[in-house]
């Protein structure tokens, strides 16, 4: 039996990626044929302010293909030589209806979101939690790689575009010669190392995909793309690394850059007590950023010192320690600190960079949290620090419990 599917379109980021991208408006007719081979679609709806520009032409065509229009104003606000938009404003709408739309009609199983904001990474979450299929369509070149990571099924734009031209023309285009994805592996190591950009296992994916149009580890016999890096690695074409709190990936003949030592990732944080008047180890100082042994020791009034019980809110704990137990436990640093970085993205909470990162300290001093090392995958080579959420912790439990 067929699935049925939803597809939610941010028209503004797609239309905008492939204006950039291939100087061309967005092909719904693709987009729309490429979503069939997922399910049989009971519902789409695009968002855009259609007041605006070129997206004036769009609510026809869309109607004419069973696209709903959904109408989101745009705000404005006063700033430089010309009134800046508020962007985020057709992200909320978007994924609040997604969501209304999850709850409402359980017998979707397949969701295609149509662009390549990174913002969308929590409602994917929200979806898989739920147990629905999510595919992404996007430019590759305008798409986060964390959110290709995150999602089921991404699909290249491009691959449409080529998908459509074959169509058109079948008997004129020679048939290609078939590609060797391991190649292509070392093709998109090298390609990201000569401009200069880290060699995350996303953004690797992202341009190996880049380069062939599309991209499934699973067409080659691996569940996931780790698998498929690896065994390249055991063949010798590549090395991985762990760096950053993220495998990375590098050529053999590749040295690989030394990493200074990191006072959340040590096992045992050194010289707090004796810099600390107050005997908690507070490894920075909120004020100007600096480590603990950058301060000297023999001034440690210089030192503000960040207590999560006085300097946050009941509310701000309760928030950011939910958000935390909604994450695989144990969760690397990054997506701790990416989901309080969402939490200020949406508006939830104001916080700078330092105070997210003063704030992750402190619950590691405090015991909120807890180190956990463990490999990444079953095949790393080495183990990574992780961090778990303490909810023994009485704190922690008052905190998840809404007090």
């Amino acid at each position: 039996m067929t699935e049925d599917l939803a597809i939610f379109i941010d028209w503004e980021n797609i239309y905008i990626s492939t204006v950039s991208e291939y100087n061309s408006k967005p092909n719904v007719s693709a987009i729309l044929e490429k979503a069939r081979e997922y399910g049989r679609i009971v519902s789409a709806t695009a968002y855009a302010d259609w007041t605006e520009g070129d997206f004036r032409q769009a609510p026809p065509t869309l109607y004419s293909n069973g696209i709903s229009p959904r109408y989101i104003s745009a705000r404005y606000f006063p700033g430089g030589r010309a009134q800046k938009r508020r962007t985020n404003s057709i992200d909320v709408m978007l994924a609040v209806e997604c969501s209304d739309f999850l709850h409402n009609h359980p017998q979707v199983d397949t969701y295609v979101l149509v662009t390549g904001d990174g913002d969308f990474i929590p409602l994917v979450s929200l979806l898989r939690s739920q147990g629905k299929n999510v595919v992404v369509i996007g430019v590759s070149e305008a798409t986060s790689y964390h959110l290709i990571e995150s999602a089921d099924h991404f699909i290249s734009y491009s691959s449409l575009l080529e998908e459509d031209r074959a169509a058109r023309t079948p008997d004129r285009d020679p048939k290609k010669k078939a590609t060797d994805p391991y190649g292509e592996l070392v093709r998109a190591v090298e390609t990201l190392k000569n401009g200069g950009k880290t060699r995350v296992l996303g953004q690797v994916k992202q341009q190996m995909i880049v380069q062939l149009g599309s991209f499934d580890e699973r067409n080659e016999g691996f569940k996931k793309f780790k698998d498929f890096v690896v065994e390249a690695e055991r063949r010798g074409l590549v090395n991985t690394v762990d760096q950053d709190l993220e495998l990375q990936v590098y050529l053999p003949d590749e040295k690989v850059p030394e990493q200074p030592e990191s006072d959340l990732a040590a096992d045992e944080p050194k010289e707090t007590a004796e810099s600390s008047s107050g005997g908690n180890g507070r490894p920075n100082d909120r004020g100007n950023g600096r480590s603990a042994k950058e301060t000297p020791a023999e001034s440690p009034e210089q030192t503000e010192e960040f207590d999560l019980l006085e300097d946050l809110t009941p509310y701000e704990l309760k928030t950011i320690t939910k958000s935390m137990a909604n994450l695989r436990q144990p969760a690397s640093f990054v997506e701790i600190f990416g989901s309080i970085r969402d939490l200020d993205e949406r508006g939830e909470l104001e916080l700078t960079q330092e105070e997210i990162s003063d704030i992750i300290t402190a619950m590691l001093e405090s015991d909120f949290l807890t180190r956990v090392r463990a490999k990444p995958y079953q095949q790393a080579r080495s183990e990574m620090t992780f961090f778990a959420l303490n909810k023994d912790k009485e704190e922690v439990k008052t905190a998840l419990n809404g007090g």
